[in-house]
């Protein structure tokens, strides 16, 4: 554990929810947005039950609302308060007593809020809020925690020609002369950080459902990018409630796609705000999909909002889950093999952020803010935590356990252990001990599987090695792994063959206890194909020693997309023939384009002659994801050939696979590639994709005279995308040639006060990157003083890795550069000896 980061920066604490005094029955909020002012005029009416006798004041979470009154709702009687610059606090008199019921509405303004709610001052004005995870305090007076739960109510009043967005049944609608009235009721009990309201000049679009009603919402002349990023929310819909055995549990559905959005999406209950980077045009669309946003914020109405964590210490039970659900969707709408890989990248995503940033476990309370928890842990991790339990339990069983579940807790606020009980309920399995293994402690095993033929004895040997530290306080990781035999291996790659074993096949589930340990299996001749964990089912960090014959049977045969990748990776760091061939063949047929794009990488990795003959014959590869993975591999040679393949791939019908190549163009360091990047700088494309991939091209280039290109790309005026590009280039720019290492400095602390939320998460990931100890001061200055809590730890985390640091980052550029050539003329070196028959 000592080799990892801790997550807990100085000054977190243990963090608990708080007491309550009452029960919030019901809040209706009547609310006047003012576009040009950047104003809201609000009456919040809360209704609540006292929980016991002496309740004498009120203390809501209310940060800079001008409050200008508070009274009973039913006589208007005021009541006396006071304001503090986070809290309001009413006096009542006389004190409630248990089971008493109160209502009270406050009348207040808010305006330039630091946080919450959010007014687009470029045209087309509109506003939207932003309430998780503690932020609904911002924008309208209330008990603010998840653990809070009640039903809604809105009266919204917008310009005619406006469409007013909040939670709940759309009940009426009224036009004045110059008014519409919108009212919105939510009989459902929510939490507050759910709460929701858009408006603005939005088009709505309807799409058909038989039973809910779905809409969506965009700004004018988006509409047809907006069914492209939304069309398959009605099958989602349908694709979910069989999944859980639960119908959608509210009155209608509507996402709404909206400018300037801090994050992806918000699940806001009945009404997802959609960041507007997601509409998208029909070249976009060749190889884009808003399928992952819009599955992960739908899934989110069952899994957060009619059932949500109780406090963020367990938001894994929200978002988790909504990862996991975007495989689902994936599952059924595109196949196995489209699910596995899904479950395969959010295990790297997570192994990326445990190995290079921190290691914690899933549940976890101490932090300082509750933003600080909404990482790779929590989503990615947490997903693939529940594709392993569908492995404990079976699809079936898990399904009902995720029934009895949501059913058993709807509208109720969850911990871990209410999923334990639902499962043992429904199945009768107790889970506690998986949950506590790979939720409740920080790590994974790092496994190793090899596999060895004892023809006297017809035996496969079988020994699974966890490589991780293993002593008293790290115990060797327990779990299952499923083995198959295979006697005839399969003459191609069987797609969307699913988890269970193929004809003629012996399955065998192998218990892992200690490390390491080795299984005996009596087989009636020699495998020629062994299937090692197929349907990917642990969680692990894996490296795979089945030998090179076997690893290119399994690459050339085993249906598990996951097997092949695996099996490619071992076979791109070895030599011989055998493993060239394979690779080479794989990357050109596999009929599943994941495996393309792994082994592509793996070959760009592996920086082979073999590998780089390999890429260049498929540079034309049918599928674009593929071509994008060839040209992101062929960035590793620094020849004429590979530049000119890349130069090439410029006008490739793939918004993606033009980004790549001119990204990887610049790391050729080839005397076109300046010229070219500069024409990619100043190409228009959706979300400045490819001149974004430009930008990065500059700064791998190691060329001072893509600083000036890059201060230009950086200027406010350039697309947000471009700008967040452009200052990761800046600093890679000044870690590669020292002489725009100062400007480059400069640079990142101007985009530290970029207005955009994205270009400063940016900016603080380029700080690092960059890192000087001039950064030092802005450093620790906004790891206090940002308004945003992703920011300050941003800023916090920054700081410490540049103090990590003792050595010049452009010497340790060029020292990795010498290692990467001097691992290029190596490879070269054992490839000409094994043409020439070498031992």
């Amino acid at each position: 554990m000592s080799e990892h980061r801790p997550f807990a920066l100085p000054g977190a604490r243990p963090q608990y929810g708080p007491d309550k005094v009452v029960d919030v029955l019901h809040i209706d909020l009547e609310l006047r947005p003012d576009l040009a002012t950047k104003r809201l005029d609000g009456v919040c009416t809360t209704r609540v039950r006292a929980i016991e006798d002496g309740v004498a004041r009120l203390v809501l979470d209310a940060v800079d609302l001008d409050v200008r009154a508070v009274m009973r709702a039913d006589d208007r009687t005021p009541l006396a308060f006071r304001t503090t610059s986070e809290t309001l606090e009413i006096t009542v008199e006389p004190p409630l007593r248990a089971g008493d019921e109160l209502t009270f509405a406050i009348e207040y303004a808010v305006e330039n809020a630091r946080r919450g709610i959010y007014f687009v001052e470029h045209e087309p004005r509109h506003v939207w809020t932003q309430s998780q995870d503690s932020d609904a305090r911002y924008w309208f007076p209330c008990f603010d925690y998840p653990a809070e739960k009640q039903t809604t109510s809105a009266t919204v009043i917008v310009p005619n020609g406006h469409v007013a967005l909040a939670n709940g049944a759309l009940v009426a609608r009224t036009e004045g002369q110059a008014e519409t009235i919108y009212r919105y009721e939510q009989d459902v009990p929510h939490a507050t950080y759910l709460v929701t309201l858009v408006a603005g000049p939005f088009s709505e679009i309807a799409q058909p459902h038989d039973r809910v009603p779905v809409f969506y919402y965009t700004l004018p002349g988006r509409e047809a990018d907006g069914e492209r990023a939304f069309g398959n929310t009605p099958r989602m819909v349908d694709v979910f409630e069989r999944t859980t055995g639960v119908p959608y549990p509210y009155a209608r559905y509507s996402q709404i796609a909206v400018a300037d959005f801090i994050f992806g999406g918000m699940e806001n209950t009945t009404a997802t705000t959609q960041t507007d980077r997601v509409l998208h045009d029909e070249r976009a669309h060749l190889d884009y999909t808003a399928d992952a946003l819009a599955s992960h914020e739908l899934a989110h109405q069952w899994f957060g909002d009619l059932v949500t964590c109780r406090d963020w210490a367990q938001a894994w039970l929200n978002e988790g889950f909504a990862t996991y659900f975007e495989a689902v969707w994936l599952e059924a709408d595109k196949g196995w093999d489209e699910y596995l890989y899904d479950v395969y990248g959010t295990v790297q995503r997570y192994l990326e952020e445990d190995g290079e940033r921190y290691r914690r476990p899933i549940v976890c309370n101490t932090f300082r803010d509750p933003i600080e928890l909404f990482d790779r842990h929590l989503y990615e991790k947490g997903g693939a935590v529940l594709h392993m339990l569908r492995g404990e339990l079976g699809w079936e069983r898990m399904k009902r356990a995720l029934r009895r579940y949501l059913t058993t807790n709807a509208t109720r606020n969850v911990e871990t252990i209410d999923l334990v009980r639902a499962i043992e309920a429904e199945t009768g399995r107790n889970t506690r001990r998986f949950f506590a293994q790979w939720v409740e402690r920080g790590g994974h095993p790092e496994i190793e599987v090899s596999y060895t033929w004892d023809g006297e004895r017809k035996t496969a040997l079988v020994t699974v090695t966890q490589k991780q530290a293993v002593d008293d306080d790290n115990p060797a990781y327990v779990f299952d792994l499923d083995v198959g035999f295979l006697g005839e291996g399969p003459s191609a790659v069987l797609p969307d063959a699913g988890e269970g074993p193929l004809p003629g096949e012996t399955r065998v589930r192998l218990r892992v206890e200690r490390a390491p340990q080795s299984f005996a299996v009596p087989l009636d001749r020699e495998p020629a194909l062994v299937r090692v964990d197929p349907a990917a089912w642990v969680l692990a960090a894996w490296t795979s020693a089945l030998g090179t014959d076997m690893h290119a049977a399994v690459l050339r045969g085993d249906p598990s997309p996951i097997a092949r990748i695996r099996a490619a990776k071992a076979l791109a760091k070895e030599n011989g023939r055998v493993a060239r061939e394979a690779l080479a063949h794989a990357l050109a047929t596999d009929p599943f384009w994941g495996v393309g794009v792994e082994v592509a990488a793996a070959l760009g990795d592996s920086r082979a002659p073999s590998a780089r003959a390999a890429l260049l014959a498929n540079v034309g590869h049918a599928h674009p994801k593929v071509r994008r993975a060839v040209a992101d591999a062929l960035g590793g040679w620094r020849d004429a050939e590979a530049a000119s393949a890349l130069l090439a791939l410029r006008d490739d019908p793939s918004y993606f696979v033009v980004a790549a190549s001119l990204h990887a163009l610049g790391k050729t360091r080839d005397a076109r590639a300046f010229d070219a990047l500069a024409a990619g700088l100043a190409t228009p494309s959706w979300n400045a994709t490819i001149a974004a991939g430009a930008a990065r091209g500059l700064g791998a280039l190691a060329d001072a005279r893509a600083l000036a290109p890059l201060e230009d790309a950086l200027r406010t005026e350039q697309p947000e995308p471009l700008r967040r590009a452009a200052v990761g280039a800046l600093a890679q720019l000044g870690t590669l040639v020292e002489s725009t290492r100062t400007a480059a400095v400069e640079a990142v602390e101007r985009a530290l006060d970029d207005p955009a939320y994205l270009v400063r998460v940016s900016a603080y990931a380029a700080a690092e990157k960059l890192d000087d100890a001039r950064l030092l001061g802005i450093l620790d200055r906004r790891a206090v003083t940002e308004n945003d809590g992703r920011l300050r730890r941003d800023a916090a985390e920054a700081a410490i890795r540049i103090r990590e640091g003792g050595k010049k980052p452009a010497e340790l550029a060029r020292l990795r550069e010498e290692v990467d050539k001097l691992r290029a003329e190596s490879r070269t070196l054992r490839e000409k000896l094994d043409a020439l028959g070498a031992p």
